[in-house]
């Protein structure tokens, strides 16, 4: 797992004056709105001993240990030390790791890592989102399955003929073959169109828009865990998906999927959107969670890659790119000494102040 990403922490809806305890990257955080709407994000494990913050309470706009009372800041910042009584200042090395956090789409975005602003990833836009013309639906699941498995999945062009009923041709046509397509490269991440037949709808409705024949549809990735679709019905109609995936743990995933379109805009047709929608996520989800190794290895031991493997080649290329840059979290070590050790994702104020941190940075791979 990687840090210095944006992950989606959870729905912007769920996040309230309490404290809400998240697991991301294989730790815990909380969040918490103050008394502006503003979302605050802060490592869970309290510096004094140990205590969950994020079963605590938020008491003037700060999250308060349930053990001993202590109060930290959406800064991190300890405010109050009850044991000791009032101080002047409270000692520096009292303060937690805290997170920028960013919310769009009707997501909570927190950037989990210690670059500064100017050099963070960026979070996948969707540049339609809100316009005229297109209609949004939100959907949210949850996988037993590596992130990496849904990136390399979700850049796969090759699985949608057999995989996906309602666009591939599930091997009827003898002479099926991925047609060669160009890779766009950006500096987070890649992605191609290519051309697929399509079976068409059995739907009425849905079959005026998913027509039997060639569609035009690509996919790609945008840094760790985030993917997009697009699927042209026509020259003019079609829809998007939008895949922001947080890694809850190795083998623990969080999906918030937003689908957008600008065709059939009747409130009356999401249903149908969303049931093909949950169709397309549950085909692609039995096949993933059974892949084998569940994690899989950064030497792609096991395997015998085709040209239509291409993007997901490109997605670990940039993996182990970001590796270089000290950015993957060494997951083994640290749940080796977990139950010992209490870590921390390093925010950014580990870079931007001189001073001693009472929790450990989680340990990297290089």
């Amino acid at each position: 797992m990687f840090m210095n990403f944006w992950y989606p922490a959870e729905e912007s809806d769920q996040i309230t004056s309490e404290p809400k305890k998240v697991k991301m990257l294989g730790l815990w955080f909380v969040l918490w709105r103050d008394d502006n709407d503003a979302v605050h994000c802060v490592a869970n494990t309290c510096t004094h001993r140990g205590g969950s913050l994020g079963d605590g309470k938020v008491v003037k706009n700060c999250v308060q240990c349930p053990y001993h009372g202590w109060l930290f800041n959406g800064k991190g910042e300890c405010e109050r030390i009850p044991s000791l009584g009032p101080l002047k200042k409270v000692p520096e090395r009292s303060r937690i790791d805290a997170y920028p956090v960013d919310e769009r789409y009707g997501l909570v975005f927190v950037f989990l890592g210690d670059l500064p602003e100017h050099e963070r990833p960026t979070i996948m836009p969707i540049n339609e989102y809100g316009t005229d013309g297109w209609r949004t639906l939100r959907m949210r699941y949850n996988w037993k399955a590596n992130y990496i498995r849904l990136v390399e999945n979700q850049s796969d062009p090759s699985h949608v003929e057999y995989v996906h009923s309602g666009m591939g041709m599930a091997g009827q046509d003898e002479n099926y073959r991925v047609p060669k397509f160009n890779i766009e490269e950006s500096e987070w991440g890649a992605g191609a169109m290519t051309e697929f037949q399509t079976p068409g709808s059995p739907d009425e409705e849905m079959g005026k828009v998913i027509v039997k024949g060639p569609s035009d549809a690509g996919s790609g990735f945008h840094g760790a865990s985030m993917t997009w679709t697009r699927i042209h019905f026509n020259a003019t109609e079609g829809m998007n998906m939008y895949i922001y995936a947080c890694p809850r743990d190795e083998d623990d995933l969080e999906i918030f999927l937003i689908n957008t379109r600008n065709t059939r805009l009747d409130p009356q047709m999401d249903e149908r959107f969303l049931e093909r929608m949950a169709v397309a996520v549950e085909e692609d989800r039995i096949v993933v969670e059974k892949l084998d190794p569940v994690i899989p290895s950064k030497e792609a031991i096991g395997e015998f890659i085709v040209p239509a493997d291409d993007v997901l080649m490109t997605y670990r290329r940039m993996l182990t790119e970001w590796q270089a840059k000290g950015w993957r979290i060494d997951v083994e070590t640290m749940n080796a000494s977990r139950q010992r050790t209490a870590y921390a994702i390093p925010g950014p104020a580990r870079k931007e102040l001189d001073q001693e941190w009472a929790v450990s940075p989680v340990p990297m791979l290089k």
